[in-house]
């Protein structure tokens, strides 16, 4: 797993840009995303951003926290917003039909994917943001290569 950037942000603005920035010049494609960081942390936030990229209106997006997906049609591919944080088993998340959407053409973004890092199959990135002040995150965002 590699570091493929790191940012500070001061404010949940900062935090959506930034998720905009990553599908624009990291991202750029269909791919899964795990994020990471405790409750209040901005993974949605940053998933706002990310949608804001593909021309998803930010006001759409919201936590799936109790629906658990959320689907949105983007452009140029769809995203596909989870949310694990509620879930204790990975059979849970299989039931879900979670491998169908990384069957399908879009980015799939899963809030609290850390639950189950190691079922995941490559590759993917992971986001992990953590509070380090009342506003001010640090956004750190890996990428997991798949097997050779």
């Amino acid at each position: 797993m590699g570091e493929v950037a790191f940012w500070k942000t001061e404010n949940e603005e900062e935090t959506r840009k930034r998720g905009k920035e990553f599908v624009i010049n990291l991202c750029k494609g269909p791919a899964l995303v795990l994020l990471e960081g405790e409750l209040g942390a901005g993974k949605t936030v940053f998933v706002k951003g990310m949608a804001e990229a593909l021309g998803i209106g930010e006001t759409e997006v919201r936590s799936p926290t109790f629906s658990l997906i959320h689907e949105y049609l983007g452009n140029p591919f769809p995203l596909y917003h989870m949310d694990f944080y509620r879930l204790q088993d990975w059979s849970e998340v299989v039931d879900l039909g979670f491998e169908e959407y990384l069957e399908k053409d879009g980015i799939v973004a899963v809030e609290w994917g850390g639950k189950f890092l190691s079922f995941f199959p490559p590759p993917f990135f992971v986001v992990s943001i953590v509070i380090a002040g009342e506003q001010t995150r640090y956004i750190s965002i890996s990428f997991v290569e798949g097997r050779t």
